[in-house]
C-alpha cells in the first residue's frame, strides 16, 4: 500500500507534489495533507483536484467560441488563477491552439485595418503606388513574425532551476495563455474606420491615422502581453527577488524585441522607395 492511499484511507488528504505553492503567499505546500495554507489560510482544495479548471481544456463541452473567451476573462483579471494548474499535469497542445488562436486576433486587425484603408484611400485618392504596398505587405510580415517569435521568447523565462522538469514544463505550457489580451485587439477596428470617416478625407491625414493606429497596436500588443506575462511570471514561479527580476527583464526583452522586429517594415518600405525612385 502506497503512502497516498494509506492518507485517502484514513480520511486524508494527499500529500501535494513538488513545486506547488499557495497562490496567495507563495509558502511551498509540497507534501503538505492540510486542507489550508499553513501560512496564509488558503483553502487548497482548487489545488489538489485533478481535472484542468482552464476553460480552454474544457471547449468540447462549453464550445469553442465560449470556452475561448472565458479563458480570455481569467487571463486578464485573474492570472493568478493559471498558478493553480502547477498542481496537476498541463495540456501543452491546448496551450498551443490558444495561442495560435490569439495571434490570429491579434493579425485580424492589421490585415483587415490595411484593406479597409486601402479602398478608403483609392476611392479619394486614386490608385496606390508601389512604395504604399510595400508598406502595408511588409506590416503583414512584422505583425506574423511578432506572433510566432514573442511567445517562444517569453517561454525561456518559465524555466527555473528550483521546480523540476515537470514543474518547468507545466510553467512554460501555460505561459503561453498570457498572450490572451491581444484577443481584445479587434477592438480597435471600429475606432480606426470611425475616425477614418471623420477625418481621412482631409489631405494627408489618412496615413497619419494609419500610422497611429499601428503605433497604439504596438503598444497595446507589447505592454498587455508583457505586463501579463511578468504577472504570470510571479505566480508560475518561485517568489522573491529571482520572480521579480526575471518579470522586469521579460518586459524589457519583449518590447525590445518588438522595436528590433519593427525595422522589418521600415527597411522595406525604405527600399521600395529607393528602387520606385530609381525606375
Amino acid at each position: 500500500m502506497t503512502r497516498q492511499t494509506a492518507i485517502e484511507e484514513l480520511g486524508g488528504a494527499s500529500p501535494l507534489p513538488v513545486g506547488v505553492r499557495c497562490p496567495e503567499c507563495g509558502y511551498d505546500l509540497r507534501g503538505s495533507t492540510s486542507d489550508r495554507c499553513p501560512e496564509c489560510g488558503f483553502r487548497t482544495e482548487v489545488l489538489r483536484t485533478r481535472e484542468s479548471l482552464i476553460p480552454w481544456s474544457h471547449r468540447d463541452q462549453l464550445g469553442l467560441f465560449r470556452a475561448y473567451w472565458k479563458t480570455v476573462l481569467v487571463a486578464c483579471r485573474h492570472p493568478r488563477r493559471f498558478s493553480y494548474e502547477m498542481a496537476r499535469p498541463v495540456s501543452y497542445a491546448d496551450s498551443q491552439s490558444f495561442r495560435w488562436l490569439t495571434a490570429l486576433h491579434a493579425y485580424l486587425p492589421i490585415l483587415i485595418g490595411s484593406l479597409i484603408w486601402c479602398a478608403f484611400k483609392a476611392a479619394y485618392w486614386g490608385p496606390l503606388d508601389d512604395g504604399i504596398w510595400w508598406l502595408l505587405g511588409s506590416l503583414q510580415v512584422w505583425t506574423m513574425l511578432m506572433a510566432a517569435l514573442l511567445p517562444g521568447l517569453a517561454s525561456y523565462f518559465f524555466q527555473a532551476k528550483k521546480l523540476s522538469v515537470e514543474q518547468q514544463y507545466r510553467a512554460v505550457a501555460l505561459s503561453y495563455y498570457a498572450w490572451a489580451p491581444l484577443a481584445w485587439t479587434p477592438l480597435l477596428l471600429p475606432i480606426f474606420c470611425a475616425t477614418l470617416l471623420a477625418w481621412g478625407s482631409r489631405s494627408n491625414a489618412d496615413l497619419v491615422l494609419l500610422s497611429a493606429v499601428v503605433a497604439l497596436y504596438c503598444t497595446i500588443l507589447l505592454l498587455s502581453t508583457a505586463i501579463t506575462g511578468r504577472f504570470m511570471v510571479l505566480y508560475l514561479l518561485p517568489r522573491g527577488t529571482t520572480g521579480m527580476l526575471r518579470g522586469m527583464l521579460l518586459i524589457l526583452c519583449e518590447v525590445g524585441l518588438g522595436l528590433f522586429l519593427l525595422l522589418v517594415p521600415l527597411s522595406v518600405f525604405y527600399l521600395a522607395v529607393i528602387i520606385s525612385s530609381l525606375s
